[in-house]
């Protein structure tokens, strides 16, 4: 499913930053929160960007490095076949790229003020050195195993109540 710039959900659709301007301040939040070993894919022309860094921290105990891939989202512009010259659907990068800065930004921040760890923050990103990620490899998995499913909505929960009757005692 394609993601649009008139989508009622996609923020910054007016930002005038250019992708570069945000590949500079994604760096800057990256370095701020010290992160590590800030590698870009930028091929934008073929639609294929992304941000790969390495997350240093201790894991019960144990000083760990692990490396985390985050694909930027792809928010597209439609069409403008009567706009002249004529402008074909493509990547808004303008927008694309703030998505990800807000997305790395609200992360980041988040795991900050939980006290929480930035590997749980980006669990779903982490990767292996076959580029395969966590959550790739798990989600099937989990759908598989039957372990985890959702939990009832709460007019279920009621339906499921036993009623018990304890019988009366009369006390003489």
């Amino acid at each position: 499913m394609k993601i649009y710039s008139d989508d009622p959900l996609v923020h910054y659709k007016n930002s005038a930053l250019t992708p570069e301007r945000t590949r500079a301040e994604i760096d800057a939040l990256l370095g701020y929160f010290k992160v590590s070993d800030i590698h870009w894919h930028w091929k934008p022309q073929e639609n294929d960007v992304y941000v790969r860094f390495i997350l240093e921290e201790q894991v019960e105990g144990v000083f760990t490095k692990l490396a985390v891939k985050v694909v930027c989202p792809t928010i597209w512009d439609k069409e403008r076949p009567r706009a002249r010259p004529r402008q074909p659907e493509q990547i808004n990068w303008r927008v694309s790229m703030r998505a990800l800065w807000w997305y790395l930004k609200s992360s980041l921040e988040m795991s900050y003020a939980m006290q929480s760890s930035r590997i749980v923050a980006f669990l779903p990103y982490l990767v292996n050195s076959r580029e395969e990620s966590l959550k790739d490899l798990l989600i099937p998995q989990i759908a598989r195993s039957g372990q985890f499913e959702a939990l009832p909505t709460p007019e279920e929960m009621e339906q499921s109540k036993k009623i018990i009757e304890v019988p009366r005692i009369d006390r003489e």
